[in-house]
């Protein structure tokens, strides 16, 4: 079956210029930023955002299935794009199951109720420039509402006089109240990363509504995937670190999170509209638990071997146990979500926060600090100087929800979309907030492990050199050494399912147990993990003992160092199933096949190993060949995407170093 509407959509996603801002906001903005200079009151940026609703216009394309985009151009001769008057923080999964039940006047009034009950000013002020927002997204949405009724789009028309600002009362009108909501805070507030959340849970509702009342599936999947299309509007193809987009939300990654405990029908047509959508937005992320729905189960793996980069699966019961462990609450935990770049969040009842420890460079002056003579004192040491650095960032931490760049409480939409603190009238992540979540990263984990394995072997065991030798060696990125550096690159690394492996596990502990041993107040929760993101490649780290020169990359993710995999995909995710990944819930791991990969297969392997207490499984299926013709010609191959860290990326967008990078994946 073939869908015009949804061709012609995507078609303007590849012809949009990634040099273009949002050039209404930009210019709003700038005469806006005038008339407020020396305007100090706490409902300045409510109002300065009000103004900028009443301006901008309500474009729509004759093919949108929904109203809300965004006039782009390239920025005017000396215009500074984006402005950051207006700037937010996104990385959050705003409570859109609110919004759909109760509409933005709901939220009001029991904000409203909230503030007159606990009669302070910070809570009245928090309720005036609420009070604000509403109202300027309310009449926005009306005269979004008068541009389609023009149109003669009249079902758009009348779901925009009453959603967001009133409950959703059908299928289309829930969509339609999300994308408005999602497409204002991404586009005018300005900022990346909103997620939408446990999507299938409270789309259910109105998805069973909609089947009751006589629409076909088919229907309501081409709707679904009209929906998912106007994602890739936010930021069109730009990449998040070159050449990047002037606006706030430059490749903001929009995460839609389905399964858990209870998958449904709706999570089936999400993963159905998912295929008839099949850009780089959104990615489908999967909380797979397995056998709570076989149908599901058998639905994912169909649409991995598809969609491929686009779809990334979690292990819902580890990570379950693992919140369980940490003292989350069972039916907080049941909803824990991912915004973005394989980050955790508990839904709405927390901002994201995150830090990657600079766990190889505390190494590297752990090994200066001291001559040690065996692993055990060693990485006890490292254990301690990890806990003091990762201690001093959750002490300095702010502690509430506050935007240091610009001065300021982060702006009240945001506040607004964390239902749990906005009904109490206080920002998310303020200090007596119910849950404050610290993500911290371990880049290169396998890098570590490798490295405590040949100082374990060469200096303590073998006593080929003395400890101040090897240093010296080290010293000398080195220089001289080059027949020993080859022979420690032949070493049996990581990845093979081998005795080697212990090393790393116990890097990965050694990192953990000092994440268990930190002082956190009782609302603060320290959720680790192994993740790098592109620090693998731009962080520069001297050499380190693996025989990885200084400069050089050091290990992705989760994922062995380049080309140290071996044996075969079942070796790699033995050794990986070794790793204490019942102590996490955070991080990626990227598998790269050359060709398609049969659903079943998929289906065996991620089964498999996650019964082995594996942690989660995103694919790329590509191959040399055509990786390198892309980098050649470019303009044949602008729809390739990649995965990269935690997410889908075009390939032609992205740097030439962060290309070679993917190239040097092993290819399965």
């Amino acid at each position: 079956m073939e869908f015009p509407a949804l061709e012609k959509l995507k078609a303007l996603v590849f012809e949009s210029d990634n040099r273009a801002c949002f050039i209404e906001r930009e210019r709003i903005l700038a005469k806006l930023e005038k008339e407020f200079d020396g305007y100090n009151e706490p409902d300045k940026y409510a109002r300065i955002f009000s103004c900028l609703m009443s301006e901008v216009s309500t474009p729509i394309n004759e093919y949108d299935y929904f109203g809300g985009r965004v006039t782009e151009s390239l920025p005017d001769e000396g215009m500074n794009a984006p402005s950051t008057l207006l700037c937010a923080l996104g990385h959050m999964s705003p409570d859109y199951g609110s919004l759909l039940k109760f509409g933005l006047a709901g939220i009001l009034k029991k904000i409203k109720e909230r503030a007159s009950l606990n009669a302070d000013a910070e809570s009245d002020s928090f309720a005036r420039n609420a009070e604000i927002v509403v109202n300027a997204v309310k009449n926005y949405a009306k005269r979004y509402a008068e541009s389609a009724r023009r149109k003669g789009l009249f079902r758009m028309a009348n779901a925009l006089e009453k959603v967001p600002y009133e409950p959703a009362y059908d299928f289309y009108s829930a969509l339609q109240s999300i994308w408005l909501m999602h497409m204002i805070a991404s586009c005018y507030v300005g900022s990346r990363d909103y997620a939408f959340g446990r999507f299938d849970e409270y789309m259910l509702p109105y998805y069973e509504q909609a089947l009751s009342d006589g629409a076909s599936k088919a229907d309501l999947c081409e709707l679904l995937a009209g929906f998912l299309i106007k994602t890739n509007e936010i930021c069109g193809r730009a990449t998040y670190n070159f050449m990047q987009k002037p606006i706030l939300s430059q490749a903001s990654k929009q995460y839609v999170n389905i399964g858990g405990e209870t998958p449904n029908e709706f999570s089936k047509l999400v993963l159905s509209a998912a295929l008839l959508n099949n850009m780089a937005q959104p990615q489908i992320t999967i909380l797979l638990k397995p056998e709570a729905d076989a149908e599901f189960d058998e639905a994912v793996f169909e649409a991995q071997s598809k969609l491929t980069d686009k779809i990334n699966v979690y292990n819902y019961n580890l990570i379950f146990n693992t919140l369980l462990n940490k003292g989350i609450e069972a039916e907080d935990a049941k909803e824990f979500t991912y915004s973005a770049c394989c980050t955790f969040d508990l839904n709405y009842y927390s901002y994201r926060l995150e830090y990657f420890a600079p766990v190889l460079p505390i190494f590297l002056e752990i090994l200066n600090g001291r001559e040690y003579t065996d692993l055990e004192t060693l990485t006890a040491d490292l254990l301690l100087a990890l806990g003091a650095d990762i201690q001093n960032y959750i002490s300095n931490a702010e502690t509430s929800f506050y935007d240091k760049e610009f001065g300021r409480k982060a702006f009240v939409l945001d506040a607004l979309l964390h239902t749990d603190t906005a009904l109490e009238c206080k920002y998310p992540n303020d200090i007596d907030s119910k849950y404050k979540i610290f993500n911290v990263f371990c880049p290169g984990i396998a890098t570590l492990g490798d490295s405590l394995m040949i100082l374990d072997k060469l200096v303590f065991k073998e006593k080929k050199y003395t400890y101040s030798e090897f240093l010296e060696i080290l010293h000398k990125n080195f220089e001289g050494s080059e027949v020993l550096r080859q022979r420690i690159l032949k070493f049996e690394r990581f990845g093979n399912d081998t005795e080697a492996d212990k090393y790393t596990v116990l890097a990965a502990k050694t990192f953990l147990d000092a994440i268990d041993a930190l002082k956190l107040r009782d609302n603060y929760y320290v959720i680790g993990g192994f993740y790098s993101l592109e620090r693998d490649n731009t962080l520069k780290i001297k050499a380190t003992p693996d025989g990885r020169l200084d400069g050089e990359p050091f290990s992705e993710n989760q994922s062995p160092t380049y080309g140290a995999d071996k044996q075969g995909i079942t070796a790699l995710l033995k050794s990986l199933s070794k790793l204490p990944f019942d102590r996490t819930a955070t991080g990626g791991l990227n598998l790269t096949f050359s060709q398609n990969v049969p659903s079943k297969i998929l289906s065996a392997l991620v089964r498999s190993y996650f019964a082995l207490g594996g942690l989660h499984v995103g694919i790329s299926v590509v191959n040399s060949k055509t990786l390198k013709a892309a980098m050649k010609n470019p303009e044949k191959y602008q729809s390739l995407t990649v995965r990269l860290y935690g997410f889908s990326e075009y390939f032609v967008s992205l740097p030439e170093w962060q290309q070679l990078a993917i190239l040097k994946r092993t290819q399965y």
